[in-house]
């Protein structure tokens, strides 16, 4: 039998299929919009894989996969389809249709595929059982994190060491991407770094590479220039034009562009944010001209603050947070905030830095028996208010994430220096999904407490310290009180690096 492929992997799909690490246990994922090749790219990383086995001692290259689907319909109807488009029966092996199992022959290869559906316990068991090279995930944001821990303890055992044992051996897979709320992006985002394709070349290609041997390969979106797979699809590019027809923008953004979207379990505490406005594709520059303040939600369960400075045409750039738990205010301020502030903003003045805390901080205890703010004003000037309820903060922050200066949004965040707020406004704030009705009926609903709900108490604190001073000037003509107070140099006070 003869097996001839003609396939030119895209720039991402090449990267993904031949970069590989030789000789312990790897995990590659490939995520990328529909249509984009992923699940041709995970078959030909399996032929490219199996070709770099050390042949046996009959000189044959023996490797066992076994690719899996969430449920035998999928399988069936999508992975197993792809597959035989690429390999067919007679051609480039034989297929037991009973056992499910494809047996890759060509030149000294031989290698054993197995498709296996994650239905019922009884199939998760049976999977787990088995000893391979390589294990391929399809569609792997369906598959929860346990099984995905145990299968990768199942792979390289097959050759065994009397055969040779295995050259290589991992697992990896394709998807779409998910929601921001499955455990997936954690762990794809984990020690991310950026690595940049060509020089030229306008792709967003990332692998992230940490102590787990995890890379993560992202593909552009649809309606890149560089979008991926396009000869192939019907109509070329405009099959995502037309594929967007009649969608909303949330299923264009997560199937489409790419793009990690979030739950609709609850409604977004901050309805306004769109972060194609109102985050920066470029890190912010800090402002030593401008005061820097701290939104705080302190809590020993929680705690988040958000850093940020008002220009003077009322914009507000959101440069920084700090999430942490565990921490009493003076182990806060010691281990996180001090060293923060001389890593982030070394040329913050002393006079030159407020911290906007919750005012319930006045009535918290922390570990050395005093109030956290009491604490923090040992420390940092404090500027806290009587009343600082829910609506607001929301007020204030609907403030930003809705007016404009000079036609230019009036809220800015740094994307890189901000990635847990950045979440939280696209919604892991969200409200308790038994208030939906009271929200749409006026209610006062309340946020649920999550991961989120401390970094976006902070951010909603820090919008409404600069909020309040807009709305004191307002009543006083303008002046809130307060003379005008020149920045040290006139120029550009705000750019992008």
């Amino acid at each position: 039998m003869a097996m001839q492929i003609n396939y030119t992997p895209p720039d991402t799909l090449s990267r993904f299929i031949k970069d590989h690490l030789p000789g312990e246990l790897f995990y590659d994922w490939v995520v990328g919009p529909v249509g984009s090749g992923k699940t041709t790219g995970i078959f030909m990383k399996l032929i490219y894989m199996a070709g770099l086995q050390k042949p046996g001692p009959d000189g044959i290259r023996r490797t066992r996969a076994v690719i899996v689907r969430n449920t035998g319909q999928q399988l069936q109807d999508t992975t197993l389809n792809s597959w035989f488009t690429w390999f067919k029966p007679g051609q480039a092996g034989s297929w037991e249709i009973t056992r499910k199992q494809f047996t890759l022959r060509y030149g000294d290869v031989e290698c054993e595929v197995l498709f296996r559906p994650l239905d019922t316990p009884q199939d998760v068991a049976r999977v787990l059982s088995l000893e391979v090279t390589f294990a391929i995930v399809d569609e792997f944001v369906e598959i929860p994190q346990a099984i995905i821990d145990a299968l990768s303890a199942r792979c390289g055992r097959y050759p065994s060491a009397v055969m040779g044992g295995a050259t290589n051996w991992g697992m990896w897979g394709s998807s779409n991407p998910s929601t921001e709320d499955n455990w997936w992006f954690d762990h794809l985002h984990q020690g991310e770094t950026v690595i940049q394709p060509g020089e030229g070349v306008s792709l967003h290609h990332r692998m992230v590479l940490d102590q787990r041997n995890a890379r993560y390969f992202l593909q552009p979106s649809g309606f890149s220039p560089a979008a991926e797979n396009t000869d192939h699809l019907p109509g070329g590019r405009a099959y995502y034009t037309n594929q967007a027809k009649g969608k909303t923008d949330a299923w264009i953004k997560q199937f489409l562009e790419a793009e990690w979207g979030y739950s609709v379990a609850g409604k977004p505490v901050v309805g306004a944010f769109n972060s194609r406005i109102h985050v920066s594709p470029k890190p912010l520059r800090f402002d030593p001209n401008l005061h820097l303040v701290a939104g705080f939600d302190p809590g020993l369960g929680g705690s988040g603050m958000v850093f940020g400075q008002e220009d003077l045409e009322g914009r507000l750039f959101v440069l920084g947070e700090i999430v942490a738990s565990g921490l009493g205010a003076g182990r806060f301020i010691s281990e996180r905030l001090k060293p923060y502030l001389k890593r982030q903003f070394p040329e913050l003045r002393p006079d030159g830095f407020t911290i906007a805390p919750d005012p319930a901080a006045n009535n918290r205890s922390a570990n050395d028996e005093s109030t956290i703010l009491a604490t923090m004003k040992r420390h940092f000037p404090c500027s806290i208010e009587t009343n600082n309820r829910l609506p607001l903060r929301l007020e204030a922050i609907d403030h930003f994430a809705t007016g404009l200066a000079f036609g230019m949004p009036k809220l800015v965040i740094d994307d890189r220096a901000c990635p847990q707020l950045v979440r939280a406004l696209k919604g892991g704030w969200r409200y308790k999904l038994d208030a939906k009705e009271q929200i749409k009926g006026g209610g006062n609903a309340m946020p649920e407490k999550n991961a989120h709900s401390h970094v976006g108490d902070g951010f909603g604190y820090l919008c409404r310290y600069f909020h309040r001073g807009t709305l004191k000037a307002e009543r006083n003509g303008g002046s809130g009180g307060r003379g005008f107070v020149p920045p040290r140099t006139f120029g550009g006070g705000y750019h992008f690096r």
